[in-house]
C-alpha cells in the first residue's frame, strides 16, 4: 500500500513568506519612544532564519525535559543530598538572573522601537518569546527550591529583599545599562557583552559547579537557558554587522562597547567569581575562576570576537579588558568576599565560614592567598557564633572601603580607587567615590544616568545595626531569628537579641572616607526627597537629554545637531580610557 509522503518546507521559503508580513504599522501612526545616535542601512544581516513553527516544538520539547527534571530531582532526594552552603547562595543569584532576564526582554522592547529593519525586528521577536520563557522557568526552579530545600527563609520574599540589598541591588544597577540610554548601546551590553561574553560564565560554567555541590537542577535548568543563548548572540552580531555598513557608527560602537564591557564586568566577575569558589564545598575542580575566565572570556570573546572587530575597521585598544584581567589577578573578588561575608545580617540568605579544606584549595590556586586573607577568615569563623558576642562588620565598618558610585560595589583595590566632587542643584560640592577611573570615566561621560540614592550606607548613617535590620524585616516568621545566618547550624541562629547585645552604629563608609580626606560631603541621601536622593546629575546639572542636554536641542529634547556632531558628543575627547 503505497504512503503519502510528507513533503519538505524550505525554511528559507517559509522565512521570506513571513518577512513579506513586514513590521510596518498600517493601522496606526506610531510615535517614536526612543532616539539612538545610529544609523541604519537599507538591507540588514540576517540574525537566523528561525521560524516559529521550528520554535515552538523544540522550546516544548525542552521546557518538558526541565519541568521533568524537576520532578526526578525531587524523586532522588537532591534537596536534601545537595550541599547546604550552594544552595544558600542560590537565593540571590536565581532572583537576580531572574532580573537579568526581565532586562533582556526591556532590552528588545527599546531596540525595536528604533531599529527599522524588518529582519532584526524577527530576530528580537524571538529573543523577547525566549526570555519570557527564562523567567517563568527559572521563578520555577526558585519556587521548587522554596518547597522543597531545607532553608525557605529568604526565598519567600527575596524579590523584595534584593532591591534594597547591598549585593543584588548593585546587579540591578549592572542590568539596567541593557534598557537605558541609546537603545543600541543597550542591545550591545545585552547582546554583545552579557550574553556573548558572560553567559559561559554564567550558564556553562557555574553549573558545573553546581553539580559537583549535588545540585543538578541548577545545571538543567541554566542549560536549557543556554541552549536559547544562541539566537541572543547572533541578533547581537547581525545587529553590529548591520550598523557596521554605516562608517559613522564606528566611533559609537568603539565608546559603547568598551562602556558596557567594563560596567559588566565591574559587577559580575566579583558576584560570579565570589559564588563559585567561596560558596563550594566541593573542592574537586581543578579551575580557579581566573582559569575560566581566561578560557571563556579572554579566549573565546574577546579574542575570537572583538579583536575580529578590527577587520571590519572598529578599533577597541586592549586596555579595558587588560585592566579588568588586572583587577582579577589583583584579587578583585577575594577582596569583595570578606565584605560580603561581614554583612551577613543584611542579607537574606546564609554563609559558612570556610575550612581547612578550603584554605588548601585557595593556597594551591592561589598562591599567597592565605597570607593575605587566612586571618580575615579566621576571624570571622571565630565570631560566627553568637556566644562570642561580637560581629565582624562592627570592626569593619571602622575601615571599610567607600563604594562606588557608578558600580555601587565597594572599592577594594585601593590604587584603583578614585574620586570627583560634584554640585548638586543647591550649588553644594559634594564627593562621589569610584572603584576605578574607568567607573569614573561612565560616570563623567553619561549625564543623568547615575543618580538617585546609590551609596547603600548614606541612609542608614547613624543608625543602629538592630534598626536596620528591623526596619528591612529581616527577620524569619518567629519575629526574632534573622533570616541572614554566619553559619548553617541551626542550633545557634543568631537573634534580634543576639544583634542588640553586640549592637554597633551603621557608619557610611562614604561619608567617612570623604571627611577623613578632608573632602566635601560624601552623603548622597536626602530625607527631605520622595526617593531619598540628593537630585544632581554630578555634570552641572544641566537638562538631561538623549544627548547629554544643552545647546543644539529643541523644546522636545531631540538632536538638531548632524551625525558628526552627534557622534563626536557621544565619544567625547577620550574614545577610551588611556592610562
Amino acid at each position: 500500500m503505497a504512503t503519502q509522503q510528507t513533503r519538505r518546507r524550505s525554511v528559507t521559503k517559509t522565512h521570506e513568506r513571513i518577512a513579506q508580513l513586514g513590521w510596518d504599522r498600517d493601522y496606526h501612526q506610531p510615535v517614536p519612544i526612543y532616539d539612538t545616535r545610529y544609523v541604519f542601512p537599507d538591507k540588514a544581516k540576517d540574525p537566523m532564519k528561525q521560524v516559529m513553527r521550528e520554535y515552538l516544538p523544540m522550546q516544548l520539547e525542552k521546557d518538558e525535559r526541565v519541568y521533568g527534571g524537576f520532578d526526578a530531582a525531587l524523586r532522588a532526594g537532591m534537596p536534601t543530598k545537595a550541599d547546604e552552603r550552594w544552595l544558600q547562595v542560590m537565593k540571590p543569584l536565581i532572583l537576580i538572573l531572574v532580573y537579568a532576564e526581565g532586562a533582556a526582554g526591556r532590552c528588545m522592547s527599546v531596540v525595536m522601537d528604533v531599529v527599522p529593519n524588518d529582519e532584526l525586528l524577527n530576530g528580537y521577536h524571538v529573543q523577547f518569546v525566549d526570555e519570557v520563557r527564562h523567567i517563568g522557568m527559572q521563578m520555577g526552579l526558585a519556587r521548587w527550591y522554596t518547597k522543597h530545600t531545607p532553608d525557605p527563609a529568604g526565598w519567600h520574599n527575596g524579590q523584595e529583599y534584593m532591591a534594597d540589598n547591598l549585593i543584588t541591588r548593585a546587579g540591578i544597577n549592572m542590568f539596567s545599562h541593557s534598557f537605558v540610554g541609546d537603545p543600541i548601546a543597550a542591545g550591545f551590553t545585552m547582546m554583545t557583552v552579557i550574553e556573548t561574553a558572560f553567559t559561559n560564565v554564567a550558564f556553562v560554567a557555574l553549573p558545573d559547579v553546581a553539580t559537583r555541590n549535588g545540585d543538578f537542577i541548577q545545571a538543567t535548568t541554566y542549560s536549557s537557558v543556554q541552549s536559547d543563548e544562541a539566537r541572543h548572540i547572533s541578533n547581537g552580531y547581525a545587529t553590529m554587522l548591520t550598523v557596521l555598513q554605516k562608517e559613522e557608527n564606528i566611533p559609537l560602537i568603539q565608546h559603547d562597547l568598551q562602556q558596557a564591557w567594563w560596567i559588566v564586568h565591574a559587577w559580575v566577575d566579583p558576584f560570579i567569581g565570589t559564588t563559585m569558589e567561596y560558596f563550594s564545598t566541593d573542592r574537586s575542580d581543578n579551575e580557579s575562576y581566573l582559569v575560566k575566565w581566561d578560557r571563556w572570556i579572554r579566549d573565546d570573546w574577546y579574542r575570537s570576537y572583538v579583536e575580529q572587530l578590527g577587520k571590519m575597521g572598529v578599533t577597541i585598544p586592549p586596555d579595558m579588558f587588560d585592566r579588568a584581567r588586572e583587577r582579577l589577578v589583583a584579587g578583585l573578588h577575594h577582596k569583595t568576599a570578606p565584605l560580603a561575608f561581614a554583612t551577613w545580617p543584611l542579607n537574606f540568605w546564609k554563609f559558612d565560614p570556610l575550612t581547612e579544606t578550603d584554605f588548601e584549595w585557595f593556597e594551591d590556586k592561589y598562591p599567597g592567598w592565605y597570607d593575605e586573607y587566612g586571618a580575615t577568615w579566621e576571624a570571622y569563623a571565630a565570631l560566627a557564633d553568637p556566644e562570642e558576642g561580637a560581629l565582624l562588620l562592627g570592626g569593619f565598618m571602622e575601615g571599610a572601603p567607600p563604594f562606588c558610585w557608578t558600580c555601587m560595589l565597594a572599592c577594594v583595590i585601593d590604587d584603583d580607587m578614585c574620586h570627583r566632587t560634584c554640585a548638586d542643584r543647591h550649588g553644594e560640592d559634594r564627593t562621589r567615590f569610584y572603584c576605578s577611573p574607568e567607573c569614573r570615566w561612565l560616570d563623567e561621560t553619561n549625564p543623568g544616568r547615575y543618580t538617585g540614592d546609590r551609596n547603600y550606607f548614606d541612609k542608614y548613617h547613624g543608625m543602629s545595626l538592630s534598626e536596620v535590620i528591623l526596619k528591612q524585616k529581616l527577620l524569619r516568621p518567629d519575629g526574632k531569628t534573622l533570616v541572614g545566618q554566619p553559619h548553617l547550624n541551626p542550633d545557634r541562629m543568631w537573634t534580634i537579641d543576639d544583634i542588640r547585645a553586640a549592637d554597633f552604629t551603621i557608619l557610611s563608609p562614604n561619608i567617612t572616607s570623604a571627611a577623613a580626606m578632608g573632602l566635601p560631603s560624601g552623603s548622597w541621601h536626602d530625607e527631605g526627597d520622595p526617593f531619598g536622593a540628593v537630585q544632581a546629575d554630578g555634570n552641572g546639572f544641566q537638562p538631561v537629554t538623549l544627548y547629554g542636554g544643552g545647546a543644539g536641542h529643541d523644546g522636545g529634547g531631540r538632536g538638531q545637531s548632524g551625525l558628526d556632531d552627534l557622534a563626536k558628543a557621544a565619544v567625547g575627547d577620550t574614545p577610551w580610557v588611556k592610562l
